[in-house]
């Protein structure tokens, strides 16, 4: 598992991010107990528990046992797993305009699922124009993220 080349941008952990957040905030909204604040904090916290768990596993696999590169690793790693974080901060930053009295908590919910699948939509459009596919695959890419998050939006419906 050792990467040999210069880290890119780990768009797979911005996607799984985007739709782990997507989840939590499809699931969580059915609990009226918990508020928008709560359900935003749930989406990034449970974000941030698999980003740890993917760097510690990458540098378990790569050799955390030599003590010697162990900052680097756990550094290098950090670096690449962060945007699993950052898939979910924008998801969870729209549950807050229910806070902030804009919006209604549950249609908070539906827009920041729905800003998922806006989200997951663009990021198979720029994997695909970063992979030189042209744009009838990038689109189809881009589609079939977006049927990804469609799923969770009627996971979402079925929940409620």
């Amino acid at each position: 598992m050792k990467r040999d080349q210069p880290l890119k941008t780990n768009y797979a952990g911005a996607i799984y991010g985007t739709i782990l957040s997507m989840a939590v905030i499809s699931t969580a909204s059915s609990d009226p107990s918990l508020g928008a604040v709560a359900i935003a904090a749930w989406a990034v916290a449970t974000a941030f528990v698999f980003f740890l768990a993917h760097v510690y596993a990458s540098i378990v696999a790569r050799g955390f046992a030599r003590p010697a590169n162990a900052f680097n690793l756990l550094r290098e790693e950090s670096r690449y797993e962060w945007p699993m974080v950052q898939g979910a901060v924008l998801p969870a930053a729209v549950m807050m305009l229910a806070p902030l009295g804009l919006v209604a908590d549950d249609r908070a919910s539906y827009l920041a699922v729905w800003t998922g699948v806006v989200m997951l939509f663009g990021a198979g459009l720029v994997v695909g124009n970063e992979g030189g596919l042209g744009w009838g695959r990038s689109l189809l890419i881009g589609s079939i993220n977006a049927i990804i998050g469609l799923m969770i939006v009627a996971l979402k419906i079925f929940v409620h």
